[in-house]
């Protein structure tokens, strides 16, 4: 599938799964969910790999950006409800984790460590050392990223290290079924936003 599609149906999953009940969670899930949904990716080795990366790693840039405007536009507490949640150690080793496993996934052939259950559990017990209340948002993200991947024609490693995959060959990674894909899990998106918003509201106010 195509990284907006990812994006769409990971934050999609996301919204529909954790349910943030204040605006500094919603932020959050957006943010975290946000990456998770496309890590999985870098592992991609195609002519366009370089090309897949560098959006990534734009993708995660401007999420890092948003979160910090938003922090300071209206200080929701995101990087303090962080930090009390861990401390300054645990994001510094978290980070290095994640990132250590993210340049090892890097270096496998596409869909087999990044794509299994091996490199879900070891990037989100990276997330939980940084902060275990980015985990849900993340898992739940990366977890989507798998699930639609294996509608395609190529295996998806599951059980990295084990050998074989698993493909339902239902559709290609850009066809009509991307395209439905992205456009329901953006309505999904919006919708959920917008009742998550008015629940918030009316909390607010009552």
């Amino acid at each position: 599938m195509t990284g907006k599609t990812h994006v769409a149906i990971g934050t999609a999953a996301s919204l529909l799964v954790t349910q943030p009940s204040t605006l500094k969670e919603l932020f959050i899930c957006l943010g975290v969910s946000i990456v998770g949904s496309v890590i999985s990716d870098i592992d991609v080795t195609t002519s366009e790999s370089h090309q897949t990366l560098n959006w990534i790693l734009g993708l995660i840039l401007a999420v890092s950006v948003l979160l910090a405007f938003a922090e300071s536009r209206w200080s929701l507490g995101i990087f303090s409800a962080i930090l009390n949640d861990s401390s300054y150690s645990r994001v510094f080793f978290g980070t290095v984790i994640f990132l250590g496993i993210c340049i090892f996934g890097k270096e496998q052939p596409h869909r087999s460590f990044l794509h299994s259950f091996l490199g879900l559990a070891l990037l989100s017990m990276a997330v939980y050392i940084l902060s275990s209340l980015l985990v849900p948002y993340f898992a739940v993200a990366m977890a989507s990223h798998i699930a639609i991947d294996m509608l395609n024609h190529k295996r998806v490693k599951l059980f990295y290290p084990l050998p074989g995959g698993i493909r339902l060959g239902l559709c290609s990674a850009n066809g009509i079924v991307n395209d439905w894909l992205f456009k329901i899990g953006s309505l999904v998106v919006v919708i959920e936003m917008v009742l998550l918003i008015g629940r918030m509201g009316l909390a607010f106010f009552s």
